[in-house]
């Protein structure tokens, strides 16, 4: 559209500030806008386009037609990754506690086993690689050997050896696993919540 008839439209040129090519079309456009406000609903205010246009301020500067005019953007795949890490890099610092932190936390489980004829007790299981590095004690000589022994949460599954030989399930264990050796592990499950 010529920016002439534009701003005769517009309200900011009269009709004979136009050349007369643009006389004829601009009065088609005066026919049709008229023919639209006959058939707008009643009620609608009369002289609301010339309100809004005064408010609105006119016709944008091109510069701002340009800003905003939508354009693809080509984004290639490798990109979108090195964005995607950026933002984990920046973010995960800052989200709930990591791995480091986690290791840390550990409640205390206390086991307990009757072995009267037993000379040594361990505890052994998947929290310390099987290896009888936990020994259990019998202070008062009654043949009842017991231990405390930080956990992180989670299931755990064990055994007690006796005397460095005998492997065997704790029969006070509420659940167990078959240990594919043909015996059963004693399952422990260690919960934050209620602090087992």
């Amino acid at each position: 559209m010529d920016h002439r008839l534009q701003a005769y439209l517009d309200g900011d040129l009269p009709l004979d500030g136009l050349p007369s090519e643009l006389r004829r079309e601009a009065e088609a456009w005066e026919a049709l806008l008229t023919e639209m406000r006959a058939m707008a609903p009643e009620g609608a205010p009369a002289g609301l386009d010339t309100r809004v246009r005064a408010a609105v301020g006119g016709q944008r500067p091109a510069w701002l037609d340009w800003l905003f005019r939508p354009r693809p953007v080509p984004v290639p795949p490798a990109a979108v990754l090195a964005a995607a890490a950026l933002v984990l890099v920046l973010v995960l610092p800052f989200g709930s506690p990591g791995p480091a932190e986690d290791d840390d936390l550990r409640f205390y489980v206390q086991f307990v086993v009757d072995a009267p004829t037993a000379e040594t007790v361990h505890v052994v299981g998947d929290f310390n690689d099987w290896q009888p590095t936990v020994a259990l004690e019998d202070p008062d000589g009654d043949g009842t050997w017991s231990s405390r022994v930080p956990l992180r949460p989670g299931v755990h599954q064990y055994m007690f050896v006796i005397d460095g030989a005998d492997w065997i399930t704790d029969p006070n264990a509420s659940s167990f696993q078959d240990d594919g050796f043909g015996q059963r592990n004693a399952v422990v499950a260690v919960s934050p919540l209620d602090g087992t």
